[in-house]
């Protein structure tokens, strides 16, 4: 234990405020891991992320992807949270108002629980629960397509009367375990466009001619 110390004390001296903490088998023995979080708080650490406590399950590298994407978003959540509750009269902190964030898996979480590695695909997810719940006929129960372009991708999602999940996903080329709606990335977007090109259907950015 005096290595790890050692070693985190020159990470927090270098500069870094936020750490994962990833061993190979604490998905069922947390201990160790624990003890390690405990110790960089000590140090001095804003953020600690533990692979136990983020998502305990077996496969080390996408379990250590998935707390080191929480450690590096959560403290940048947790930010923009403090500036928006600023906004308000102390009603959020007396616990009088209810404040909720929609996760990526399409269900609300109290401000307090909301986390970086479970809020990648949140404003898809809303879009999802939103077309869901205004566009899908119960009587007749057929399938609707959910097409959510932004600033930053092209979102497509399928809904049929129940929310499709999965519980592995790649993002950016970042494997995250975390229950997420099955929505598919398949383009950047703003400007994106589907076309022709050398005999090919092509999906992707393209500077229009008109």
């Amino acid at each position: 234990m005096d290595a790890v110390q050692r070693q985190l004390q020159a990470l927090y001296k270098e500069g870094y405020k936020s750490i994962a903490i990833c061993l190979l088998h604490s998905y069922t023995f947390p201990d160790h891991e624990q003890q390690i979080g405990e110790l960089a708080k000590s140090i001095g650490f804003d953020h600690v992320s533990l692979s136990s406590q983020v998502m305990p399950m077996v496969k080390v590298v996408p379990r250590g992807t998935s707390a080191t994407a929480d450690a590096y978003l959560t403290p940048c959540i947790k930010k923009y949270i403090k500036g928006f509750v600023s906004g308000f009269d102390d009603g959020f902190e007396k616990g009088t108002t209810q404040l909720q964030f929609m996760q990526s898996d399409g269900g609300l979480v109290p401000v307090s629980n909301f986390s970086g590695f479970k809020a990648i695909l949140s404003g898809p997810a809303g879009g999802v629960v939103g077309y869901a719940l205004t566009t899908f006929d119960k009587h007749a129960k057929v399938p609707v397509i959910g097409f959510d372009m932004g600033g930053t991708s092209t979102d497509v999602s399928r809904f049929d009367g129940h929310y499709e999940h999965v519980f592995e996903t790649t993002t950016a080329g970042v494997t995250i375990q975390a229950p997420q709606l099955d929505i598919n990335t398949v383009a950047a977007g703003g400007g994106s466009m589907l076309f022709f090109k050398n005999g090919m259907f092509v999906v992707g950015p393209e500077v229009s001619s008109f």
